[in-house]
């Protein structure tokens, strides 16, 4: 049997650089992709299933349970042209059921929301008496 040549000392330093040249390397791939937003596992949800955009929904009981996050998207439907309409508020505007100033206004009937960041989101209808019937969403992202 014959002997192997022990391995010289650059080779050995040589070979431990590299390993940590590649562990450096994988860290840093981890690290990025800890850091990047959570869009890519976002969810749509569309508001009231099947039923969509409509005063017949519990939207506070078809939000409970559900886990929003940021970057998720919510998807309003109804019937166009009607009165219904999806508005963006603020706390305030949902507790009321008032269009504050600054609420944006959806009126496609394939209105897409993404939750742009962590807290509360407000949405109510605007047609004469509908918020005031129920129809407004409060959903919490994380």
């Amino acid at each position: 049997m014959q002997k192997q040549a022990p391995t010289s000392r650059p080779a050995q330093m040589a070979s431990r650089r590299t390993l940590l040249v590649v562990a450096a390397a994988v860290a840093a791939v981890v690290g990025v992709a800890a850091l990047l937003p959570a869009t890519a596992s976002a969810a749509t949800y569309v508001v009231g299933d099947d039923a969509g955009w409509d005063v017949a929904v519990d939207y506070e009981a078809w939000a409970r349970g559900k886990k929003f996050k940021v970057g998720d998207t919510l998807v309003f439907r109804y019937e166009t042209p009607s009165e219904k309409d999806v508005v963006v508020v603020d706390a305030q505007g949902y507790a009321e059921c008032t269009v504050p100033d600054n609420g944006r206004l959806l009126t496609s009937g394939n209105d897409h929301v993404v939750l742009g960041h962590a807290g509360q989101h407000f949405f109510i209808c605007d047609a004469e008496g509908e918020c005031d019937s129920g129809m407004k969403l409060a959903v919490t992202a994380h």
